[in-house]
């Protein structure tokens, strides 16, 4: 009996750790097609060359930014909760903190 909860106990952890990467797997598509598309929107205006088109390009500047920044947060968050370092990517490769 002791064997059968323990054995469900262990399908319910590998089903939500699945469930955690699918969901981190969907942030990071999500992350980058917004970020694709600010940075092409940037282009775009810029090549404009107009004030109206600079102003609005930093503000779209600045959102990247923001973007990137909590997607940074939300990363190093899923890699804390993994026992991982946030310091490193995934090929291993260690990062300077800013």
């Amino acid at each position: 009996m002791i064997s059968l909860v323990k054995s469900v106990l262990k399908s319910v952890e590998l089903y939500l750790m699945l469930r955690n990467k699918l969901a981190f797997f969907e942030i990071k598509n999500q992350h980058r097609k917004i970020k694709n598309e600010l940075i092409n929107e940037i282009e775009e205006l810029r090549a404009a060359g107009d004030s109206n088109s600079s102003d609005r390009a930093d503000l779209l500047r600045k959102r990247l930014k923001s973007e990137n920044n909590d997607f940074e947060h939300i990363s190093t968050v899923f890699l804390e909760a993994k026992g991982g370092d946030s310091s490193s990517d995934s090929g291993g490769h260690i990062h300077s903190p800013d």
